[in-house]
């Protein structure tokens, strides 16, 4: 009888034993656990937003000024710590009209372009190259003599540099900059049954101010 009970109380240490190595998350000293948090000395908060949506306040108060509406923007995605993706679109449009005429103003645009911080986190000293696109369009009617109808539009392609300063501050971002842009604009005008093909260049000094907010 007691080499059964023997046998068996071997058995369970044996088998208690194993599972300790299976699994050994199951083993404890019996220190009660602390109740302080489990902290990652090597993580780093990155407070970088990585993307931003800003308006240019300065040209859309001077067109405004000569009641002209306009929507001027800069859209940025950060592409890594120095780099960014940045959009420019705008938008212009007047109508003028009186009793027997009408004229339509219409100037589309947008710039894409790569800026690169000289620091980290997205502010400070940058520089910058864009592509650009602008269409514009001239629409005239007059009542009185269809055939004085016309309407013009006008394609320009080019590219920009500029050189300026961001200051991001929590969710606000406002940045400067100066640059010069050349443009080669192409234009066709019909009027009448004529069709008279145009092509001039634009160039010179571009400065932008923008205010937005940062997420």
């Amino acid at each position: 009888m007691m080499k059964r009970i023997l046998s068996v109380c071997l058995l369970g240490a044996a088998l208690a034993s194993a599972q300790v190595v299976e699994d050994p998350a199951a083993y404890t000293s019996g220190a009660q656990e602390s109740d302080l948090p489990v902290m990652n000395v090597n993580h780093t908060e990155n407070d970088e937003p990585t993307f931003a949506i800003s308006i240019h306040p300065i040209s859309m108060l001077i067109l405004s000024l000569f009641d002209i509406p306009s929507i001027y923007l800069t859209i940025e995605g950060n592409l890594g710590s120095h780099m960014s993706l940045i959009t420019r679109p705008y938008i212009i449009w007047k109508d003028f009209s009186d009793s027997d005429e009408e004229l339509d103003i219409s100037l589309f645009g947008i710039s894409e372009g790569l800026r690169y911080y000289f620091s980290e986190g997205h502010r400070g000293l940058y520089a910058s190259a864009h592509v650009r696109y602008d269409r514009a369009g001239i629409e005239y009617t007059y009542d009185v003599d269809p055939s004085e109808n016309y309407d013009a539009h006008v394609n320009g392609f080019g590219f920009a540099i500029y050189i300026g300063h961001k200051i991001l501050a929590g969710h606000f971002t406002s940045s400067w900059d100066i640059g010069y842009s050349y443009t080669k604009y192409s234009a066709s005008k019909k009027e009448k049954d004529d069709l008279d093909d145009v092509s001039t260049v634009g160039s010179g000094y571009d400065i932008n101010y923008t205010i937005g907010f940062a997420f």
